[in-house]
C-alpha cells in the first residue's frame, strides 16, 4: 500500500512537473508574442510618420507644380501679347521705305 502511494505521488509529481514545464513554455510564448506586437506597434508608428512626411512633400510638390503652371500660362499670354505687338510694329514700319 505504501509502495502504491509512493508510485501515485511520483506520478503526481511527474504530472505537476510536466504541467509546470508546459506553463513555462506558454509563458515564454506569450512574452515573445508580446515583444513582437510591441515591435509591430513601433514600426507602424514609424511608417505612419513617414507617410505623413511623404504627404507633406507631395503637397509641397503639388504647390510648386501649380505655381509653375500659372507662370507658364502667364508666359504664354505675355508671348502672345509680344507677338501681337511685333506684328503691329511690323505693319507700322512697312509704310516706311528705305532709299
Amino acid at each position: 500500500m505504501i509502495g502504491d502511494s509512493l508510485q501515485k505521488v511520483d506520478e503526481g509529481m511527474g504530472a505537476a512537473i510536466g504541467t509546470a514545464e508546459s506553463l513555462e513554455s506558454i509563458f515564454d510564448g506569450v512574452n515573445h508574442t508580446s515583444e513582437l506586437i510591441s515591435k509591430i506597434a513601433i514600426m507602424s508608428k514609424e511608417q505612419s510618420e513617414a507617410i505623413s512626411q511623404i504627404t507633406i512633400g507631395m503637397n509641397e510638390i503639388s504647390a510648386v507644380v501649380q505655381g509653375n503652371s500659372a507662370t507658364s500660362e502667364e508666359c504664354a499670354a505675355a508671348s502672345e501679347e509680344l507677338n501681337s505687338q511685333a506684328e503691329m510694329l511690323l505693319h507700322s514700319v512697312s509704310f516706311f521705305k528705305l532709299r
